[in-house]
């Protein structure tokens, strides 16, 4: 009898043992998914704004202009956006900035996130978001929930520095939802007009119609494209690349990998898609799986408002043969990749019309 209970309890403790085998050896290495056409990567360090994140970037006038959220000196608070020039290895040059807010009506609640930075004719234009009411709701916590609204504003420079004069909700739009966030939304401009893709599956592109605090559907067409790692959401603003508008979404899924030491978390991701350049803006390319570079996944582990692992793309420019994408690294730094354009274009997957 205890022969027989110690056997037993010996196969319970070896089928244990290669269960866990097995499931480390299942881990998803994120690092053995590098494409050859990531060629490198840089941190972009702005010393006077330790931490800051989540980046945006235009050439402008002859220059690199990069916005990106910022933390305060506790690296707690990060409701401020800067702004900075950078030369062509991406390094700063000069003093960064705060944007000012020049505004008719102050906001109720300053904490704006996620600006993407745009060129329209001979104007400069930020699209970002903002809490615009807050929700008391049970589990909550005593703070409620944040209800976000997306912001429009032009950018302009006077003696003191660049500042955006009298930013404009977008509150009335189709499919709105009082109840639900909204982030995200893809600048682009057609026809010296700025327009904006709110989802990419479908396509539904918005006309803001300044003065109003309104958006109307200036487009809607469906697609087929198919995507294992999350729901697609906005990343960069949409910019002409041979031919066709190019773009980089962002999504999110729990897994657990080798770069989160086998935790289950969140892990962000980055790919690219085309849309045609004229209206209805059709999804034509996708990525077949994320874009991932050397120092994607790995780095310092950071406190986050939960466990992640992030990549986060929020601005790029074509230069040549090449293009860079600046992105957020685990809500605490800046870096920029540069991709070979061609090996990039080549490798998204055709999407029927």
């Amino acid at each position: 009898m205890k022969k027989s209970i110690l056997l037993a309890s010996l196969l319970i403790t070896s089928c244990f043992t290669l269960t866990l085998f097995a499931e480390e050896l299942a881990l998803l290495d994120l690092q053995s998914m590098r494409q050859d056409f990531v060629l490198e990567t840089k941190q972009i360090k702005i010393p006077e704004f330790p931490l800051s994140f989540n980046p945006s970037i235009i050439r402008w006038q002859g220059s690199l202009l990069l916005v990106f959220r910022t933390r305060d000196s506790l690296g707690l608070v990060t409701n401020k956006i800067g702004l900075v020039r950078l030369d062509e290895n991406f390094d700063p040059i000069g003093p960064p900035t705060v944007l000012r807010m020049q505004l008719k009506e102050p906001f109720t609640f300053s904490q704006e996130q996620d600006p993407r930075i745009i060129g329209v004719g001979e104007k400069l234009y930020l699209v970002f978001n903002n809490v615009w009411e807050k929700k008391t709701e049970v589990g909550r916590g005593p703070f409620g929930s944040d209800i976000r609204r997306m912001l429009t504003s032009e950018v302009k420079k006077d003696e003191e520095g660049f500042f955006l004069e009298d930013p404009e909700w977008i509150l009335d739009f189709d499919v709105e939802n009082k109840n639900r966030t909204e982030k995200n939304w893809v600048p682009f401009v057609y026809n010296d007009e700025l327009l904006l893709s709110y989802t990419i599956k479908p396509h539904r592109v918005f006309r803001p119609i300044f003065g109003t605090n309104t958006c109307q559907t200036y487009a809607l067409s469906i697609n087929e494209a198919h995507w294992n790692w999350g729901v697609l959401r906005g990343g960069t603003q949409g910019l002409l690349v041979d031919g066709e508008y190019l773009s980089f979404f962002h999504t999110c899924k729990d897994l657990q990998t080798v770069q989160s030491e086998g935790k289950r978390m969140v892990h962000y991701f980055m790919g690219a898609y085309t849309f045609s350049p004229s209206p209805p803006f059709t999804i034509t390319s996708m990525s077949p799986e994320p874009l991932v570079g050397e120092d994607f996944y790995t780095g310092p582990s950071y406190k986050t408002w939960k466990p992640m692992r992030v990549v986060f793309p929020g601005g790029f420019v074509a230069e040549g043969e090449y293009i860079f994408v600046v992105y957020g690294k685990q809500d605490h730094e800046m870096w920029v990749v540069k991709l070979d354009k061609e090996k990039l274009l080549r490798s998204l997957i055709k999407l029927p019309h």
